[in-house]
């Protein structure tokens, strides 16, 4: 398999409602193919496309009574197991790589058959989840790295996040550099919403938003913390919210975001209203992301010859997540990467 090292991390690669009983899905990841079906316990089965016979594509076959995946081609058929038969030479038998599978969070995730990684644990403490969903980014894996690791874009992008441009000398913004990954805080005053809106989220006019974030890399995904709290800071509203985005290469310039909300509401008032807030947190969230995929296949992937970019305190470290994410998702350990700017 192409770029088969950075499938020993587990990956999202479909919601569970998009696997019906006897459906068969046809997967990428970093270019590798593969066919996802349930087998006959129910559970997704995640097999390379091509047929181990001659290599026809696997997605286009079918599945038996037995829910056994039958190639379209020579009808080989491949059982739970991942042993594959063939119906004219009954005693022709092979193993294939079955990936192993989890159907955690309402997502199902795939991984290397041999993998020695822990599932990845995002869920927090006091927090509910409260959706999800998928998002493609027509972007290399890159750029949609920067996208989420930085904040300079988020006062001319975004809706709902962060600060207005008037109120961005409000915005403190500091990052530590970590060995396997990337910490931020920010602060500033928030952009100004309607009433219904501040209301609705516990937010008073004139508060401040907090988005404290983690950038991990085995596998890629990153966690942010909202709040809101008054001016000074010792005041923290009864809202918050955790977003937690998993980045699953497709291909050089196509990537899946999977999205997983969390919320934690202490007012009991709009405890009342949890199942409204949930849903306009999750729309809120989508909006956003999906602003994040309408720009960011725009932007470049490195700068053009004889060019350097000027970055900002808001986004300098868009170069250490590129490097960790060389070497501690792709293990690759020497590579000309853009220099670094002080």
């Amino acid at each position: 398999m192409k770029n088969s090292y950075s499938l020993r991390y587990p990956h999202p690669v479909l919601l569970s409602s998009k696997l019906k009983r006897k459906k068969i899905v046809e997967i990428v990841i970093n270019d590798n193919k593969f066919t996802l079906f349930r087998n006959k316990v129910n559970k997704p089965q995640a097999v390379p496309s091509a047929c181990p016979h001659r290599g026809a594509n696997l997605a286009k076959g079918k599945l038996n009574k037995n829910f056994e995946l039958i190639c379209p081609y020579h009808a080989w058929k491949i059982n739970h197991k991942g042993i594959a038969s063939s119906p004219s030479a009954p005693k022709r038998v092979c193993k294939i790589h079955n990936l192993k599978t989890w159907e955690k969070y309402g997502v199902i995730w795939v991984a290397n058959e041999d993998t020695t990684e822990k599932f990845p644990d995002f869920m927090e403490d006091n927090f509910s989840l409260v959706g999800k969903f998928s998002q493609k980014f027509e972007a290399p894996i890159n750029v949609v790295i920067d996208n989420f690791s930085e904040i300079e874009h988020a006062f001319k992008v975004h809706r709902f996040i962060g600060s207005d441009k008037k109120d961005l000398h409000t915005v403190n913004f500091s990052v530590s550099i970590e060995e396997e990954e990337t910490k931020g805080i920010s602060s500033g005053k928030y952009r100004k919403q309607p009433f219904i809106f501040r209301k609705l989220f516990g937010i008073e006019k004139g508060d401040y938003y907090h988005n404290d974030w983690s950038f991990k890399f085995k596998p890629l995904n990153a966690s942010y913390r909202n709040y809101w709290t008054n001016k000074t800071g010792n005041k923290v509203r009864s809202n918050q919210y955790i977003i937690t985005t998993f980045f699953t290469p497709i291909t050089s310039n196509k990537v899946d975001i999977f999205v997983f909300v969390q919320m934690s509401i202490k007012n009991k008032l709009l405890r009342k209203i949890k199942s409204i807030l949930s849903f306009f947190t999750v729309m809120v969230t989508k909006y956003e992301i999906w602003e994040d995929a309408k720009i960011a296949r725009f932007a470049p992937e490195k700068p053009e010859e004889n060019t350097s970019w000027k970055l900002t305190s808001f986004d300098k470290q868009i170069f250490h997540n590129r490097k960790k994410a060389e070497r501690i998702y792709f293990g690759i350990q020497e590579k000309n990467t853009i220099a670094e700017e002080v």
